[in-house]
């Protein structure tokens, strides 16, 4: 039966590649061979071409590659700002007190910042990146295998100082917007210069504990900390992040150890700015802390406390005294102009703060209708005109939306009728009374860097023939009055000072720190180019954004 089914094996022709082979002599083995050395030669060309040396591992470093170009200077940041918050030192001494703050906060470390700002992604120019990976694995079945093969990526490079700055304050965070800012506004590169030998100078000059001067050290602290700050010159910074690390430390210690409250004195009236001015700069450190993704211990906290402290010690008319005594019925602008420029910043960190919308439209309205005046005059207190007074309240409402009305486009007229009198000391001004105080004449009678620093920076925002009059004073006046060493000169010190106009004796009353005060308020001007986008459309060019003490002041 099998028989009658089985079939006739058929006879195949014989290939052509086998009768090749047969001819050449070739057999199982040599084929076999030749088979593998074929695909040996395949994965060494592979190899060769597609995988690249595995970077050096960097920790703490964004997702993506290592970057190319200026991005590659992101690794040394990093790994010094990961020492430095490792670093037993500086950690303890920012926490070490946090036991007497009344509360502590949860971790927000993935709260963004104020949404109503505008972001950008990296600040520093970062370059593309690539990466690679392997993989090898092993598979059980009826034999075991295993079997390895390249992988290959792209990212990103490292973003230069952070994935979230404000759009704001973007211009001051790499050599080249910088540069840019200062030459589409008028600037040249000693200006540039300028600020980083002013820098270089503040080194020298901090103390053992972090401190800056040696009264008024908090206010001190915080104005060179928004000096290295204004340049983008944070905890990570290659040459200065130890400045600023230590610097931070000390007023976040401050506060912890009075809860919440900062300054070297309690018992006089010049606490209420110093407390102001700590909390502006480390509202600007946290947000460069956020940026970075960098937490420092207690930070938040104290700019919390910080602008908690100020928004409850509002008086009812919208305005500030000493003290905080929200029941007062004194309102004084020039305590007033640090608050606003403290909750300004703590606002931009992204901290929470019960009722600061609530106080900065109460203060814009107070400035509106009572510290303004007419004709550009703004008050001290109550209805006590002093001309230095102008700038502050100019710049307080063009940072809170309001470059448009009338108290600022009188404040600015006031201040460039000073500016004109730079080249024409006898013209005919509407207020030759005040004006002269603006005229920016570093050597002259009317030196006063408090009210210039304000001014400075209403300018900047206000943009046009009045930014193109203020440049040409800091050109010809402020960066001149530099020293070699890059310290200041003193203000009027060839000539006698008209105290009718600088009020409080101007930086002379910062006592033993007026080196410091003087130096401060110098390099802030020297910044206003690039440490904030202009706060109104007049500043062309660019986008616009958001853009001293009581004996001092």
């Amino acid at each position: 039966m099998y028989d009658e089914y089985q079939q006739v094996p058929e006879v195949q022709e014989e290939s052509n590649m086998k009768k090749l082979i047969r001819k050449m002599g070739l057999g199982a083995f040599s084929i076999s061979v030749i088979v593998h050395l074929v695909f040996l030669a395949l994965a060494i060309f592979y190899f060769v071409q597609w995988v690249e040396p595995t970077p050096e591992k960097v920790d703490f470093l964004p997702g993506g590659g290592g970057g190319g170009g200026k991005g590659g200077e992101v690794s040394h940041k990093l790994q010094q700002q990961k020492r430095m918050m490792t670093s037993p030192a500086a950690t303890r001494r920012i926490a070490s007190t946090s036991t007497n703050a009344a509360f502590t906060l949860p971790d927000t470390s993935s709260e963004l910042m104020d949404t109503g700002l505008p972001m950008d992604m990296g600040m520093a120019e970062a370059g593309e990146g690539g990466g690679t990976g392997g993989g090898r694995g092993t598979g059980d079945g009826t034999g075991i295998g295993s079997g390895r093969g390249p992988g290959k990526g792209m990212g990103s490079g490292g973003l230069g100082i952070g994935a979230l700055i404000p759009t704001i304050m973007k211009g001051r965070c790499t050599d080249s917007e910088r540069l840019a800012m200062l030459r589409d506004a008028g600037g040249t590169p000693a200006v540039e210069e300028g600020v980083k030998k002013s820098l270089a100078w503040l080194k020298g000059k901090q103390n053992s504990d972090g401190s800056w001067g040696n009264a008024h050290k908090v206010a001190m602290t915080g104005l060179s900390l928004l000096c290295y700050l204004g340049h983008c010159e944070n905890t990570q910074s290659k040459e200065y992040g130890d400045n600023v690390s230590r610097g931070i430390t000390y007023l976040v210690n401050i506060s912890m150890q009075n809860e919440g409250k900062m300054a070297s004195n309690f018992s006089g009236n010049s606490w209420v700015y110093e407390h102001a001015i700590a909390t502006y700069a480390l509202s600007e450190a946290l947000t460069f802390s956020r940026g970075l993704q960098f937490p420092v211990p207690n930070l938040e906290e104290a700019v919390l406390n910080g602008a908690t402290l100020i928004v409850n010690g509002q008086t009812a008319a919208g305005s500030w005294d000493y003290h905080y005594k929200a029941e007062s019925d004194r309102n004084d602008l020039s305590v007033a102009g640090w608050q606003m420029q403290a909750l300004k910043a703590a606002k931009a960190s992204g901290v929470k703060i019960k009722d600061l919308d609530k106080a900065t439209r109460n203060a814009v309205k107070w400035l509106e209708s009572e510290a303004y005046l007419d004709n550009g005059r703004f008050a001290y207190t109550g209805r006590n005109a002093n001309p230095g007074l102008t700038a502050v309240g100019v710049l307080c409402l063009q940072q809170w939306d309001k470059s448009s009305s009338r108290a600022v486009r009188g404040g600015l007229s006031l201040i460039m009728e000073g500016l004109e009198l730079r080249n024409k000391p006898g013209a005919r001004v509407k207020d030759a009374e005040f004006s002269p105080l603006y005229t920016m004449r570093y050597n002259g009678p009317n030196g006063d860097l408090y009210a210039w620093y304000y001014a400075v920076q209403a300018m900047r925002n206000a943009g046009g023939k009045e930014w193109e009059a203020m440049n040409k004073a800091i050109l010809e006046d402020i960066l001149p009055a530099q020293n070699g060493d890059g310290s200041f000169k003193t203000e009027n010190g060839q000539v006698a000072r008209n105290d009718a106009l600088v009020h409080v004796r101007g930086t002379e009353a910062a006592g033993t720190s007026r080196d410091i005060y003087l130096q401060c308020l110098n390099t802030l001007m020297l910044e206003v180019y690039y440490r904030f986008l202009p706060a109104t459309s007049a500043g062309k060019g660019r986008s616009g954004g958001l853009d001293a003490l009581d004996d001092l002041r």
